[in-house]
């Protein structure tokens, strides 16, 4: 890692990164710190933090693989379908 330009509090950019590298490895003691607290102050991050979580939790949920008949998966949802 980059040693950090800003002192203890990063800037939005490094928050940013943090937030994506989070999301592919277990982030240091440090960088969680770092980050929490930019997180406290800044509404902007903590927005982007949470978009990027929404992201996460639907792409855990969306299916890796189409049907054996190659069809895509039926929407369970009745307001969806079509008549």
């Amino acid at each position: 890692m980059e040693p950090h330009k800003t002192g203890l509090k990063p800037t939005c950019r490094e928050v940013h990164r943090l937030v994506s590298e989070g999301m592919d490895r277990d982030l240091s003691f440090v960088e969680r710190t770092r980050m929490r607290l930019h997180l406290m102050v800044c509404d902007a991050c903590t927005r982007f933090n949470g978009q990027m979580s929404l992201l996460r939790t639907a792409m855990r949920r969306f299916p890796l693989e189409l049907p054996d008949d190659g069809a895509p998966p039926l929407d369970d949802d009745p307001e969806h379908h079509h008549p």
